[in-house]
């Protein structure tokens, strides 16, 4: 039986963890039609606690990448993905709007260490031309998470309660903190991302590395850096729309039953889960063909999220089956973007700043995040409907095409200037 190789173990927990990450995180977006009746909720309510999980997602992105840079993404992680698991669990215990805020809150500084300590063990991992595909593969994860939530979920409150639908998803997502622990912290394969490798072998993985303290001004003044944090920015106010309303919407603007919304909710993410890492492999075909990485990066990112915009049309349309069927190809499409992306900011983070950078990027998403789901209940609220809701998504993640278009420059490593002293030889990674 041939073995498997430690760093595609590496993928598969990394993609786990994801797909646990979207549970914790879309459990609250599925049960919002039956907890807003429990505990008397109106939408500018809901859209508020559904935003909470953002508010600490976004201050503490920066100082997760930061933390994964300092301590090790190995370890960041697992402290995190405790911590998410716990607060997902007390979700059930809320008895009003502030409890709510509390949980969800809990859960967002948890899950901020997700992205940037799976982006910082991607870029010491594997070599550039792999990234696109194993970024594609284990982000998927997230989609194949949202797929499975409200089928999950609706099937446990439909058992017992949403409160018990809480305590079964929060506290079963410990099992993966055990199995991360066991066969990836606590072994001895390397000190922060990438197996050890035999003695001698020299890549671009063990080249001289910077170590020192993380050039903020240098990457914030950036203009590749810019362009992928209004690109996140952008393109993620399209998706915390879906995660945190799509259920919602299906239920009170299309006349779906409870259980009709588990499976027309899970659908888009079912075709996003199969487009992300198609997306990925799409690109890294083009480069391994000679295609530059900046336009087999930058062209995948833009023709998804100009396919992404289908979500105005899905709006209006008076036929609920093709407001269906455009939701799932602009789900898919986003999701195909967002693969690329995590890719692009593996691609170009210097040396010693993977972690930080993906922070930076990800906190520009989670601060759509925090406004996705608040614009749109008070839209909801006071139109008495989702439509212009879903056309302002539309029309932010065209905004992200145009940011990525002329913002981001060439696809490449971005130079750090060293000063003397500064350079030292690591064994694998940063």
């Amino acid at each position: 039986m041939r073995k498997v190789s430690p760093r595609w173990w590496i993928v598969f927990l990394l993609f786990s963890g994801t797909f646990i990450n979207a549970i914790d995180r879309a459990s609250l977006s599925t049960a919002a039609p039956v907890l807003m009746k429990d505990l008397k909720l109106q939408e500018w309510e809901m859209g508020i606690v559904l935003s909470a999980f953002f508010w600490f997602y976004m201050l503490m992105n920066v100082p997760a990448g930061w933390l994964a840079d300092k301590v090790g993404a190995k370890r960041a992680l697992g402290w995190a993905a405790f911590l998410w698991s716990i607060c997902s669990a007390v979700t059930g215990l809320a008895g009003n709007f502030w409890h709510l805020i509390f949980a969800r809150a809990g859960v967002g500084v948890g899950e901020s260490a997700s992205f940037p300590t799976s982006a910082k063990i991607t870029n010491n991992t594997f070599e550039p031309q792999e990234r696109g595909k194993v970024t594609g593969l284990y982000s998927c994860g997230l989609r194949l998470g949202f797929a499975a939530t409200p089928a999950l979920m609706v099937w446990l409150m439909q058992a017992m309660n949403w409160r018990f639908a809480f305590y079964a998803t929060g506290l079963g997502s410990l099992a993966w903190v055990l199995i991360w622990y066991f066969t990836y912290w606590a072994n001895d394969s390397g000190r922060d991302g990438a197996p050890r490798r035999p003695s001698g072998h020299r890549s671009a993985m063990s080249l001289p590395i910077i170590t020192r303290k993380v050039p903020w001004r240098e990457l914030l003044r950036n203009r590749t850096v810019l362009g992928l944090a209004l690109c996140k920015f952008y393109q993620d106010y399209l998706f915390y729309l879906f995660v945190t309303w799509l259920p919602t919407y299906l239920v009170k603007n299309r006349g779906f039953s409870i259980i009709q919304m588990g499976w027309y909710a899970s659908l888009p993410w079912i075709a996003a889960t199969v487009a992300q890492p198609f997306a990925g492999w799409f690109s890294d075909w083009l480069i391994q063909r000679g295609v530059s990485a900046t336009v087999s990066r930058k062209g995948v990112i833009i023709v998804s999220q100009f396919l992404a915009a289908s979500v105005i049309v899905a709006g209006f349309t008076e036929n609920v089956m093709l407001a269906v069927w455009l939701l799932t190809l602009s789900v898919a499409a986003e999701s195909s973007s967002a693969a690329i992306l995590w890719t692009t900011c593996a691609d170009v983070a210097p040396r010693g700043a993977a972690g930080s950078l993906a922070g930076i990027k990800n906190t520009a998403g989670a601060l759509a995040g925090i406004l996705a789901p608040t614009v749109t209940g008070f839209i909801a609220q006071f139109t008495g409907s989702f439509q212009w809701a879903l056309a302002l998504g539309g029309c932010a993640v065209i905004c992200a095409a145009i940011s990525i278009w002329f913002v981001v420059g060439e696809i490449k490593t971005i130079e750090i200037r060293v000063q003397a002293g500064e350079m030292t030889e690591t064994a694998a990674c940063t």
